[in-house]
Order: structure tokens, then C-alpha cells, then sequence
């Protein structure tokens, strides 16, 4: 079954909001934007349902445990939802039971207050156990509340995210763990891979498994390799078997501890991408957030004199302003590739290499 609109949930929720999943419109402006260098990339799919590993939810009043109803701040619960990992919808049910029970106060805006404010959700591929995380709005822990949940074995562990402050980020910066491992592991590309809850990581993960074949394809042996943005290391290691040389530079500090519990030789440095020195590389891989390049990193890699680049965008239109800023700048596009992530929207990832 690959048509959302099958989905019960589909008319409200704001999660997917396309028939046509395979045919996002946003792809007819990926093309035409390539056409201009003479470059046909292909868009990679791999199937809709269940495809989502992992899930951040917001709780409100109800308890509703879910996303946003579609073009409102009024959030819905979506118990039967298709592109989510069964064990996604098996822990939501859990836990608005044990919330009744333990008449754990919802999240509320305006003004702030009660307990949970959302759910993060990540499942173990080896195992469809969950790695669990409470947001907290304060800095009190619901003690009774995680030990209810603890009498399921769903949870590969629970963890709280204390998050005092109103603001728009869902996670807050302290961390407690209360049960279970403190890190998930995936394995991707045939490399087991350490998360913590507080590093990004993406959600459809076979087909991020063949993003990186892909740029372990490009990747030339006996480079030298620079990748910023590198969150937990899953470009970098894939390209490690190549590389003469390995720098991965990432701010995530939660991301800096997962690499680091791999124990690994590979230089990993915990600061900002635009503050790395770019010099002496011959392969530099950018994977920057949806708001694209920092503006002092994008001056840097124009004033590149030599050296090969493979941007990895999550943003269609930061990834158009920062190319057409390389371009102008003496940089070539090679080769395009697009991939569908998240089925269901007008989302597409890009995967481009460049050339000086």
C-alpha cells in the first residue's frame, strides 16, 4: 500500500500531504534547476510504509500524541499512521495509557505549563525496540511515570530531556537517563554506528544506506578527506576504507559522544564548520542543516583553489543559493542525485559533486 490518502489520518495531519508520493512537485524544480548543467538526476524511492524509524511528537491536552493538525497549532494524535515504524505507534499507544493513569499534565502554551511536552521516538533496526525520550517542561522527574513504563519490554531505554525554557526547539540541553543503554546502535552500510538521544540521525534509514554508497562511489581512493557537519561520523566511516587522511568536524556535542564511544583513531573536532581550516584537502563532504551553508564556510569553499566537493542538501532552496554562489565562484556540478526521505511530502534530499 503505497497512497496516503489510505492513511485514516491522512485529511488532518500535517505529516503527509501528497497522493502522488512518488511524485513530489518540488522535483520538477530540482530538474530545471539542473538543466541549466546540462545534468539529469534521478530521484531514488524505497517504499512508503513503516519507513520512518524515527519520530518526534508533541503531547497536548487529551492526551493527544501526535503532529500538528495541518495548517493550525492544534495537535492530533495519529495512532494508525503508515509511514511510521509499528513500534512508534505501539510505544504512543503505551504511553497515553500510563499518561491517564499517572495524570501527567500535557504540555499547554500560552502560558507554559504542564509536564510533557513532546516524545522522541527511535527505533533499533536489530531489535524494533525503542529508544526513548521525555521532554520535560522543568526540571522534575516523573519517577513513578518511567517506572510504569517499565514493565514493558518495548524500550531499548528511557531517557528525560529537561526543557524549562518556552521556546520553538522541541529538545532541551540536560539529559538524564533512567533505564536501558545510553547509546542505540544502527548499523548502516555495514558499520554499527553509537546515537545518543540528543544526536541527529535520519529516519528512513535504508535509503540513507544508499545516499551513502553513493558518495562512498564518488569518494576517490587515497584522498584526503575533510567532512563537516558530521554528526555522528556515518558519511565519514563509510568513506574511512578510501580516505588517506579523515578530519570530521561537527558542534553537536551529544554527537561528539556517540563517535566518540566507537573508539576510533579518526580525528573528530567538536566545532562550528565555518570555523575548520579547509586547506590541503582533496575531498571535502558538507551535509548542513536545512538552512544550508553558514555564509563564512560558503566564502571559504569559494576562495578554494583545488579540491572536489559532495554537498549533501535537506534543503532545496538553501542548497540552490548556496550552488549558484560556488558556481559564480569557479566551482563545477558533476553529478546530481536525488533521494525521497520522508514519502509522503514535498521533500527531496540532494546529493550533488562538485568540481574545481
Amino acid at each position: 500500500m503505497n497512497n496516503p490518502s489510505t492513511c485514516p489520518h491522512f485529511s488532518f495531519c500535517s505529516g503527509c500531504v501528497l497522493n502522488d508520493i512518488f511524485n513530489p512537485p518540488i522535483w520538477q524544480e530540482v530538474l530545471l534547476f539542473f538543466q541549466k548543467f546540462k545534468i539529469e538526476p534521478k530521484l531514488i524511492v524505497d517504499g512508503f510504509e513503516q519507513t520512518r524509524l524515527k519520530a518526534k511528537l508533541a503531547v497536548r491536552a487529551g492526551p493527544e500524541i501526535g503532529l500538528f493538525k495541518k495548517n493550525t497549532h492544534d495537535v492530533i494524535s495519529i495512532p494508525k499512521c503508515l509511514v511510521h515504524h509499528s513500534s512508534i505507534n505501539q510505544a504512543v499507544a503505551i504511553l497515553k495509557e500510563e499518561i491517564v493513569r499517572h495524570k501527567i499534565a500535557p504540555y499547554q502554551e500560552n502560558p507554559s505549563r504542564g509536564m510533557l511536552r513532546y516524545v522522541q521516538l527511535f527505533v533499533e533496526r536489530a531489535t524494533n525496540q525503542v529508544q526513548l525520550a521525555l521532554v520535560l517542561n522543568g526540571d522534575q522527574a516523573p519517577i513513578d511515570f518511567c517506572e510504569s513504563l517499565l514493565k514493558y519490554d518495548l524500550w531499548h531505554s528511557i531517557w528525560l530531556n529537561f526543557h524549562p525554557i518556552s521556546s520553538n526547539r522541541v529538545l532541551g540541553d540536560s539529559w538524564q537517563l533512567i533505564s536501558g543503554e545510553p547509546f542505540l546502535w544502527q548499523t548502516l552500510n555495514q558499520i554499527p554506528i553509537p546515537f545518543h538521544p540528543g544526536a541527529f540521525s535520519q529516519t528512513h534509514l535504508p535509503l540513507f544506506e544508499k545516499m551513502l554508497q553513493k558518495i562512498e562511489n564518488w569518494a576517490l581512493p587515497g584522498e584526503k578527506i575533510l567532512e563537516l557537519y558530521a554528526g555522528v561520523g556515518a558519511i565519514g566511516l563509510t568513506l574511512r576504507k578510501k580516505a588517506k587522511e579523515l578530519t570530521l568536524i561537527e558542534n553537536n556535542p551529544y554527537a561528539f559522544l556517540s563517535f566518540r564511544e566507537m573508539k576510533t583513531d579518526i580525528c573528530y573536532q567538536c566545532i562550528d564548520a565555518k570555523d575548520a581550516n579547509l586547506q590541503g584537502y582533496d575531498l571535502i563532504v558538507v551535509d548542513p542543516p536545512r538552512k544550508g551553508l553558514d555564509p563564512v564556510l560558503t566564502a571559504k569553499l569559494c576562495e578554494l583553489q583545488s579540491s572536489r566537493l559532495i554537498y549533501v542538501s535537506c534543503g532545496f532552496e538553501s542548497f540552490k543559493r548556496d550552488s549558484e554562489k560556488l558556481v559564480s565562484a569557479g566551482w563545477k556540478i558533476k553529478e546530481a542525485v536525488g533521494y525521497l526521505l520522508f514519502p509522503g511530502t514535498n521533500h527531496v534530499e540532494i546529493l550533488s559533486l562538485f568540481e574545481r
